[in-house]
């Protein structure tokens, strides 16, 4: 594998049979915060006080982005910008 935790969940649907939004959607939770909380990782997730760690896509729903894996992302570490398009950026 290459670590693309996106193109994993679209792994996980595809061999369990997902196929509906509310499927797709716990594939990403399984790849996700399932992994978090098995690791016992603080702060992951969206809410105040959280790292700000987080990977933008090109789609408008989980179910489309775990079906398509869209290639052009932008990665946050900490809220910085720190890839996009495939591409680490310099600071």
């Amino acid at each position: 594998g290459d670590g693309d935790l996106l193109r994993r969940a679209n792994m996980v649907g595809h061999r369990s049979g997902f196929f509906t939004d509310e499927a797709l959607v716990e594939a990403l939770d399984v790849v996700t915060y399932a992994g978090a909380r098995a690791l016992r990782r603080e702060n992951y997730g969206l809410s105040v006080g959280d790292f700000a760690d987080l990977v933008l896509v090109a789609a408008q729903h989980v179910p489309e982005a775990v079906v398509a894996v869209p290639p052009r992302r932008e990665v946050y570490k900490r809220g910085r910008l720190v890839s996009s398009g495939g591409k680490v950026l310099r600071n």
